[in-house]
């Protein structure tokens, strides 16, 4: 018997980022209606952009980074989670830069690839990393077009594969990639798009702005927040250089086989942290974005 369509919130927590905002409430408002869309903004001196008129916004003291610091916001954000759950039958809950997809060959909609997690409790999607291929794609983005068709080029990265649907409340590690669900289900639907690295000049600004939170405190980047946070800009814009020098993009089926199976081969139960964990699969090859997909973001 099919079940009748589920209630879903998605949930974010931005500071100073109106650029991803406007974009994960734009997507997502096409989908559900925005009275389902909870944005936690990080600071009283956060001002609700006119863009999320009609989103649930909840604006927070902001918490001065320290030893600690981002697992502690992860602690808030599993609690916060688990009191939607109460009223939502599925709360999505993951970093603005990250956008769920269905598969438009699956047939499947997102709200409905999205319930599934009634029946199975956790669910992650596969994730690919829209990276700038500054060699091939030079212009700035422009936010005011589809993202995709600017930048069609992802790398895979399954550390964004993370259990970001569920139906049941989770303690997650430090920036969402684990939880303690037993149970792996990497949807053959999803999609999650990590838009970090889409504009070279973007990403560059955004992790200055990173290293100056950082500075507020003399604990040290790794006592304070995730290994994302220490890079430096040199070392990103070596990155994006290192993917042009692996070659040109494959133009080939994006199911990813291989990587499915290494990631759901590797699943297993960290007993230090408390949490079940894939392992890593990530390289520098890039893949070329399939024409189905590139008027969805």
């Amino acid at each position: 018997m099919r079940l009748p369509e589920p209630t879903i919130a998605f949930v974010t927590m931005v500071r100073d980022d109106h650029v991803f905002l406007r974009l994960w409430v734009e997507y997502y408002a096409r989908h559900v209606p925005r009275s389902q869309l909870f944005i936690l903004l990080d600071g009283f001196d956060q001002t609700p952009p006119a863009f999320t008129a009609g989103c649930q916004i909840i604006t927070l003291p902001r918490s001065t980074p320290g030893p600690g610091w981002d697992m502690k916001r992860w602690r808030m954000l599993a609690d916060f989670h688990s009191t939607l759950l109460g009223r939502f039958d599925v709360v999505v809950l993951n970093d603005v830069d990250e956008i769920i997809v269905p598969d438009p060959d699956s047939g499947i909609s997102l709200v409905d690839a999205i319930g599934r997690a009634r029946e199975v409790g956790v669910i992650s999607p596969f994730a690919v990393e829209v990276v700038h291929r500054f060699d091939l794609c030079p212009a700035p983005i422009d936010m005011s077009r589809p993202i995709l068709r600017q930048r069609p080029h992802v790398r895979v990265h399954s550390s964004y594969a993370k259990p970001c649907i569920s139906a049941v409340p989770l303690r997650w590690s430090l920036g969402g990639h684990h939880s303690d669900f037993p149970k792996l289900h990497l949807d053959p639907s999803l999609y999650l798009f990590h838009l970090r690295f889409l504009d070279r000049g973007m990403l560059l600004a955004r992790q200055a702005l990173r290293h100056a939170i950082m500075q507020e405190d003399k604990a040290g980047t790794a006592a304070i927040a995730g290994n994302g946070w220490a890079i430096s800009s040199g070392d990103i814009d070596g990155f994006l250089v290192a993917l042009q020098a692996e070659g040109p993009p494959q133009d080939r089926d994006f199911n990813f086989d291989w990587q499915r199976k290494r990631i759901t081969g590797s699943w297993q139960h960290d007993q230090a942290l408390a949490i079940w964990r894939h392992g890593k699969v990530k390289n520098l090859r890039t893949y070329v974005v399939p024409d189905r997909f590139l008027d969805l973001i």
